[in-house]
């Protein structure tokens, strides 16, 4: 074994908590190590967030030639280059892996490519040819998730696949079917469809995504089965049968609707019900740590565990398992560690992205959740049918809805199916936040034509749900 080095921070994990806050770290003083088998970035750079978005872009633009002849446009239906569209896969990802990699030179954090785990109090031992034995001042435990399976269809990467494994191919062709309609497994079906796959959506549930408001899975389901997406909901018992010789199909895929069974020829299908942590091989036990219910550590509002000095971030403690919120989890627990005043994020205010055509966008509550937890509940919504930006990119469904509280005027979440909905976000955070951001939100100046123009049109309408004299009639603005 090699000899040991001190650190203030090492990072078991190098992906959107373990990079991030390795470079917050180095930016506050401390020096810092990351340890990871995998390339900077993690599964978010280079098996989720961008290859994803990647394909989804590459279907918009091969749906172009169907979506503009009202406009006048006609052309031959566009082919595609995989050998081009994989180039420009690598090469986007490429560009931003090395842009991590110039962060950590400019702020000296220290990166290798091996294992990390505990190895007792204040210590980690980096694995590989010649372990190393790090002091750690402070350890941030930030592995991630991978995908999880199902008993009834467990991976065998040849026809049940992950998400990693379907986005290791090359090319696209052939019978899918998604078991899965959460985020994952529509953003898939919009992409496998686009490319020409017959595809097929199964979901556990009445609806398709079935933790967000009742309504957006409802029009998304229309979305989808207009791309030739065919969709089923309360699906049950699923069982797979691999075929042998010429028969049509590598496999059938059975289950049923009720009483209503039914079969599916398939040549592979995408399992997407969720992720589960990584919090395998960490060493928790030699520090008297184990994982709480579902395989997660438990954290305080600050990354704490219950062991001094060591901090976990992203989806290895739960919650949602989202890039962004990952990032500024690792963020506090780093300037918890260093002293810094105690700071935390509202779970609420986190915004939730699906990046289908149209995007389906949510934020905090749901009327229902909202009753729920006894506050007083009301809507406001907008339908982008009158919205002229919308209409003028061809796009007459959608809507936007806010949902305010009636006795303390504030806005307790917002809900909507549009295009370019998600760049609305960040500014929803901020004014739910606000005490006063619904009034704030109803005062300011939104630009015309702009699909946002919907969102300041929801919250005049669920002012008015509450103070019916604040409403200025909206029938007279148009557009």
């Amino acid at each position: 074994m090699e000899k040991s080095e001190e650190w203030d921070l090492v990072v078991i994990g190098a992906g959107s908590a373990g990079y991030v806050g390795a470079i917050r770290a180095s930016e506050i003083g401390m020096r810092v190590l990351v340890l990871d088998p995998g390339e900077l970035g993690g599964t978010c750079l280079h098996q989720g967030c961008i290859p994803t978005k990647i394909l989804l872009e590459t279907g918009a633009h091969l749906r172009t030639g169907d979506e503009g002849q009202e406009m006048g446009i006609a052309y031959s239906r566009p082919t595609l280059d995989s050998v081009r569209l994989n180039s420009f896969r690598k090469t986007t990802v490429d560009r931003l892996f090395r842009g991590i990699g110039f962060l950590f030179k400019k702020h000296g954090v220290t990166y290798r490519k091996s294992r990390g785990r505990l190895d007792g109090p204040g210590h980690v031992l980096e694995e590989g040819d010649s372990p190393v034995r790090h002091r750690a001042r402070n350890v941030l435990l930030a592995t991630g998730s991978k995908p999880r399976s199902l008993p009834s269809l467990p991976f065998d990467e040849t026809i049940v696949l992950s998400s990693t494994e379907l986005l290791r191919r090359e090319t696209f062709e052939g019978r899918f079917a998604i078991v899965g309609g959460g985020a994952i497994g529509c953003e898939f079906a919009e992409i496998l469809s686009a490319f020409g796959c017959e595809t097929t959506l199964l979901e556990r549930e009445s609806r398709l995504l079935p933790t967000e408001d009742p309504e957006l899975g409802v029009a998304l389901e229309k979305e989808l089965s207009q791309k030739s997406v065919s969709i089923r909901t309360g699906v049950e018992d699923l069982s797979l049968v691999r075929h042998r010789g010429e028969m049509q199909g590598k496999a059938s895929l059975s289950g049923r609707v009720g009483n209503d069974a039914f079969s599916l020829s398939v040549d592979a299908v995408l399992v997407a019900v969720g992720r589960a942590p990584m919090a395998d091989n960490l060493g928790l036990d030699s520090v008297g740590l184990s994982p709480g219910p579902g395989g997660f550590l438990d954290v305080d509002p600050q990354g704490k565990t219950k062991v001094p000095g060591i901090y976990a971030a992203g989806d290895l403690v739960g919650g949602l398992l989202l890039a962004h919120k990952a990032s500024r989890q690792a963020v506090i627990a780093v300037e918890a560690m260093a002293g810094r005043a105690p700071s935390s994020y509202d779970p609420m205010l986190i915004p939730r992205v699906v990046y289908t055509h149209p995007e389906v966008v949510s934020i905090g509550l749901t009327r229902e959740e909202a009753e729920k937890k006894g506050y007083a509940p009301r809507e406001g919504k907008f339908p982008l049918l009158a919205n002229g930006r919308s209409l003028s990119m061809g796009q007459r469904r959608g809507f936007i809805k806010v949902v305010v509280e009636e006795r303390t005027k504030r806005v307790l979440g917002m809900h909507g199916i549009g295009p370019h909905l998600s760049e609305m976000m960040a500014g929803m955070a901020l004014a739910m936040g606000l005490p006063d951001g619904l009034f704030r939100l109803s005062e300011t100046v939104f630009p015309h034509p702009t699909v946002s123009e919907a969102l300041h049109e929801a919250v005049l309408d669920g002012l008015f749900a509450i103070e019916p004299s604040s409403h200025p009639s909206s029938e007279k603005r148009g557009g």
